[in-house]
């Protein structure tokens, strides 16, 4: 007696194509090359994103058409996986189900059938670009997430150093107001003393914390060299992560030529 699982078993070999040889090496070399074709996108897409980031870096493109760009281009790489997870499933062996029509059934039923490459061998080349590609866009959005990090903390560094700078003004010009009354009497003495003490330790008005919370900032972030260091060790696994995609590619290259010949 057959079970429940022989017979799903043995109907699902039933529903599948098995193809000669020299069909199945052109379904091979249609598949690879299609990657190929969505690996071109993929690069398209790179450079529209970072082209915007510059853009958007450079104050020459707002906020919202950032969020704009990075929505389309975020669109277009799920797009892109979509169709090479099913390239990477069709030379595995278990692609999609080909709806296929029964022109002998009075109903025209659908009859479901899988086309077996059977090429597991194949479809690692795309999962091992595919895996480098993963981590190619987590760097890749870390990196730009570090560059306004970095952005932000010069802003602030370049603000701390105007008010430094008016500071040492206030006390500047207090300092002078002191020495032209240097025969003055000395209750006068005192008070100048303690009109630069006053401009020593208030503040400006308007923007009293600013100073404080720059340092604050300072003692919980990173410096603009830190952030500086984390770009470059950023950027240099970036290209080294690029460098094995490419030779993953030509792999892959390499692969339809042995076929193809």
């Amino acid at each position: 007696m057959v079970n429940a699982t022989t017979a799903s078993s043995l109907a699902e070999a039933s529903s599948t194509i098995h193809l000669d040889d020299e069909t199945r090496k052109k379904e091979i070399v249609a598949s690879l090359r299609g990657f190929l074709k969505h690996q071109t996108e993929r690069v398209s897409l790179y450079k529209e994103f970072n082209d915007a980031f510059k853009e958007y870096i450079g104050k020459r493109m707002t906020q919202e058409e950032y969020a704009t760009i990075c929505r389309i281009v975020t669109e277009g790489f799920v797009e892109l996986s979509v169709e090479i997870l099913a390239l990477e499933a069709h030379l595995a062996g278990t692609p999609n189900a080909v709806s296929t029509t029964d022109s002998n059934s009075a109903a025209s039923s659908s009859v479901s059938q899988r086309l077996s490459l059977n090429s597991p061998e194949h479809a690692q080349l795309i999962r091992a670009v595919q895996l480098l590609e993963k981590e190619k866009l987590a760097l890749t959005v870390q990196g730009q997430k570090w560059v306004l990090a970095m952005e932000e903390q010069k802003e602030q560094d370049q603000k701390d150093r105007e008010e430094e700078l008016a500071a040492d003004r206030v006390i500047a010009v207090s300092g002078s107001d002191a020495n032209s009354r240097g025969d003055a009497s000395a209750s006068g003495d005192g008070d100048a003393s303690a009109t630069v003490g006053e401009a020593e330790v208030e503040p400006t008005e308007g923007d009293s914390a600013a100073p404080v919370t720059g340092r604050d900032q300072m003692t919980v972030k990173h410096s603009v060299e830190e952030w500086q260091i984390k770009l470059d060790e950023n950027r240099d696994r970036l290209n080294q992560v690029i460098e094995d995609i490419n030779d993953k590619l030509a792999d892959i290259q390499e692969a339809i030529a042995v076929i193809v010949l």
